[in-house]
């Protein structure tokens, strides 16, 4: 498997990755409708813009097998003024999950992270029906620091929770 920054080519895999992702795991949050109708156009235009035209503080990794997507990941570095960096996304293949390319991936992360803004956490929202993605992030050292509320691209108020590592070296170590 091979993590790397994601390239402007990776754009389109990204989007349809990503739609696929959340018509898997998010019909609980989001409507059926954007779900298939609006979701693969709203998704492909935002990865291209995001890959054209990158944030300064944007880093965005993809986990690679013989040229396959197996997941992706996008942080924004120093984002948050509260916990720090910002995991916007962490999508795995389920075919993939839990054999390790979700940890290599936020490793990745954690070491951008590291590097660009060291003295800073990381955080992230996590559904608060996506016990899965709860179990994992906490088996990696995060704390679920407070309920709150995801806008979501459809219009609905999805109810997440804030995943945090307030120090990197403790995810690091968890992902070692």
């Amino acid at each position: 498997m091979l993590i790397r920054p994601a390239h402007i080519t990776d754009a389109y895999a990204i989007a349809k990755f990503h739609t696929t992702s959340w018509q898997t795991y998010y019909t609980q949050a989001l409507s059926a409708d954007y779900l298939k109708y609006l979701a693969p156009a709203e998704r492909e235009a935002l990865w291209l813009a995001r890959l054209t035209q990158p944030k300064i503080n944007q880093r965005v990794f993809v986990a690679l097998e013989e040229n396959a997507l197996l997941g992706f990941a996008c942080v924004f570095l120093d984002e948050n003024p509260e916990f720090g960096s910002y995991l916007d996304n962490l999508h795995v293949a389920a075919a993939h999950q839990g054999k390790g390319v979700g940890r290599c991936l936020i490793r990745a992360v954690a070491n951008a992270c590291l590097e660009l803004a060291p003295h800073k956490g990381l955080c992230l929202l996590v559904n608060q029906n996506n016990a899965r993605a709860q179990n994992f992030y906490l088996k990696l050292g995060a704390v679920n620091a407070r309920a709150d509320s995801w806008a979501a691209p459809d219009g609905s108020a999805v109810p997440t929770f804030w995943f945090v590592w307030h120090r990197l070296e403790v995810l690091l170590a968890a992902t070692g």
